[in-house]
């Protein structure tokens, strides 16, 4: 889908405190050799001891409004994207009475790791459908407690906690949206469906047992699609793409989603070098991606950025933007704020 005058104006991200993988935080060090995770280039991963989700992704919100030069009084819609909060029953709301103005809306995006991406695609919509919105916020916010997460590492890929956030703008900001794709596969949403251990403890998903390898052949094709549909509509060549924001689900699963045709990359080329070190964050993941990439100062008008989203159940966002000026220049550079 082709967007006119869609832009980001800004981008924040909370990022709390990254514990390494030899520490322990709910079991004893593992010492049989390296992990599912480990061999799949997780190094460590940010761990929140006290801020829920959503006052992660509060805070990122409020570095997104200053980096875009919006308040809470321009907002019409805050879409935030989270998966199981078990501290804010209705986050969305939450992130309204604390950033919201007395126009603003707000809607919970649950899309699982899709979520980041999923929620900018609606709060376009929403700017596209209402001429007189001057701004949307995107949020998103994720915290995988130990106890209820514990099995997540035999997925392949290190749990990481997070809050991030995106202005939208119409035609006022630093990277315009050129275009979108979405996808889904609900037969595989089986995948998704919790179970019960033997002893009465946790609620793991099947795909928490088996992993992604048995199906990488159907989510392959299916990230190749989105990805070829943005390109395709657009007429950008993915050499003229500058930075590739993938969701960071580890390098193993990435190598094989992006190195076929169209993008043949590998995940070093990404902005996986950095989201190894702050874990999957869930819904978090692409808009930590961007918000680094914009801060860095290293993008430049006329840049192509490429985001590749997905998520469990299984649901895909692709994302192509085009740099107008340059984003650092609207805010202070940098990585995410640690707490």
């Amino acid at each position: 889908m082709l967007w006119h005058d869609i832009t980001i104006a800004g981008t924040g991200a909370w990022i709390p405190p990254i514990r390494q993988k030899h520490e322990p935080w709910d079991k004893p060090v593992d010492t049989h050799g390296p992990s599912l995770a480990a061999l799949n280039g997780f190094t460590s991963l940010a761990v929140s001891a006290d801020s829920s989700a959503a006052q992660m992704a509060a805070r990122a919100g409020l570095k997104a409004l200053r980096h875009a030069g919006v308040t809470g009084a321009d907002l019409s819609l805050v879409a935030h994207a989270h998966f199981q909060d078990e501290d804010h029953f209705t986050p969305g709301t939450y992130l309204l009475r604390v950033l919201g103005g007395p126009a603003t809306t707000a809607v919970e995006v649950g899309a699982a790791s899709d979520g980041g991406g999923a929620a900018l695609v609606t709060a376009a919509e929403h700017l596209t459908a209402r001429p007189s919105a001057k701004a949307a916020l995107v949020t998103a916010g994720v915290r995988f407690r130990p106890e209820r997460w514990k099995n997540v590492e035999a997925m392949g890929h290190l749990a990481g906690d997070a809050g991030a956030a995106a202005v939208l703008t119409r035609g006022t900001g630093f990277a315009r949206l050129l275009a979108t794709a979405q996808a889904t596969q609900p037969q595989l949403e089986v995948l998704t469906r919790a179970r019960s251990e033997p002893d009465g403890t946790g609620r793991p998903l099947l795909v928490q047992v088996t992993g992604f390898m048995p199906y990488i052949e159907e989510l392959t094709r299916t990230t190749r699609r989105c990805v070829e549909t943005v390109l395709d509509e657009t007429g950008v060549r993915p050499g003229d793409i500058a930075r590739v924001v993938p969701i960071a689900i580890g390098a193993e699963v990435l190598d094989l989603l992006l190195g076929a045709a169209p993008l043949r990359l590998r995940a070093p080329a990404t902005t996986w070098t950095s989201g190894r070190h702050l874990g999957h964050a869930g819904p978090c993941d692409v808009l930590v991606g961007l918000d680094r990439e914009f801060r860095s100062g290293t993008l430049r008008a006329g840049d192509r950025v490429l985001v590749v989203s997905f998520g469990v159940g299984f649901r895909w966002t692709t994302a192509l933007l085009e740099i107008t000026r340059d984003p650092a220049a609207d805010g202070p550079a940098g990585p995410p704020t640690q707490k």
